[in-house]
């Protein structure tokens, strides 16, 4: 999702930061405090003027301009800190792409650190986000529910804290399954449901067994790195029951 550049506060606030923050804010305050009203005024603070504290309840009827839109309003610290993604976990990405002769789709590319790496590892490289915020070769606007390219044409699909962004999972995973020949990279946070979070965050996945029960057909293991889910999905897997 788009990130703009870092500032002091971004530096403050990095992946390790935030994972302890919301670890203690999901499993060490009561849901009647967490659950109220200044948390909606925190959230809006953390997020920028512009920024909804109701998006998880508007998210869903919003057209796709307004959707993005409404990315595109986000300021404060949550814009920007640095990437999502960690060094263990882009480290875990590269170890786990392939051959050289593949061909990315990095889907939600942020400030561009993930697709600076693979491109100087020689991959070729396509994003695909919102809005154009990195500064990738190739670049094409899109969503995970509506990826603008053809059948199968991408070896790897890459997508690092962007899958609990969108609106339906269902569409999502079809259309991964629809564009990936191989395989599919997912990096996502372990996250408890509340309606006031700090992000823009749609969906919530409690274990690797719960993300991974998403996926239509193929076969997906993975691991936990630093406190966020990490899954392979082999979309030329053998039917998933």
């Amino acid at each position: 999702m788009r990130v703009h550049p870092p500032s002091l506060t971004g530096r403050i606030f990095h992946r390790g930061t935030t994972n302890t923050i919301r670890r203690v804010l999901d499993n060490w305050i009561p849901p009647v405090i967490r659950e109220c009203s200044f948390f909606a005024w925190a959230v809006k603070r953390w997020l920028g003027p512009s920024a909804m504290a109701d998006f998880k309840s508007r998210a869903f009827g919003m057209s796709d301009e307004e959707f993005s839109a409404a990315y595109a309003a986000i300021r404060g610290a949550y814009a920007t800190r640095p990437a999502d993604t960690t060094g263990a976990q882009a480290d875990w990405i590269m170890a786990n792409i392939g051959w050289p002769e593949v061909q990315i789709l990095e889907i939600g590319p942020g400030n561009g650190a993930m697709t600076r790496r693979l491109e100087s590892a020689g991959y070729d490289v396509t994003t695909l986000d919102l809005h154009r915020g990195s500064a990738a070769v190739k670049y094409v606007q899109g969503s995970v529910e509506k990826i603008p390219l053809p059948d199968k044409s991408a070896d790897v699909i890459v997508l690092s804290h962007v899958i609990e962004h969108v609106r339906s999972l269902t569409r999502a995973f079809l259309e991964l399954e629809r564009v990936a020949r191989n395989r599919v990279i997912i990096v996502t946070p372990k996250q408890r449901h509340y309606r006031w979070t700090f992000d823009y965050h749609l969906h919530f996945f409690y274990s690797l067994d719960h993300l991974t029960s998403h996926i239509p057909r193929g076969s997906a293991n993975g691991l936990e790195i630093d406190g966020d889910l990490c899954m392979i999905w082999d979309v030329r897997g053998k039917a998933s029951d």
